[in-house]
């Protein structure tokens, strides 16, 4: 759908998170902000254990740097 949209051949509705360096390089242009719905929290839960699994800490820590970028 992003690479559609990059061709012009029409709008996406997606999370901003996938396609803010289109916008930034000004391959995409946000339109309908006026429409955008409300922001919702994202929180990450887990075991309270010693050794966290490298997958599930590498999902947190691109969560966390997704958020800080929007903050």
């Amino acid at each position: 759908m992003i690479l559609a949209a990059v061709a012009g051949t029409g709008l996406c509705q997606m999370p901003r998170s996938l396609f803010q360096d289109d916008i930034q390089a000004g391959r995409l242009m946000e339109v309908l902000q006026v429409h955008e719905p409300e922001a919702v929290d994202v929180h990450a839960v887990w075991p309270k254990l010693s050794h966290l699994r490298r997958k599930v800490r590498y999902v947190v820590d691109e969560l966390v740097k997704l958020c800080e970028h929007w903050h």
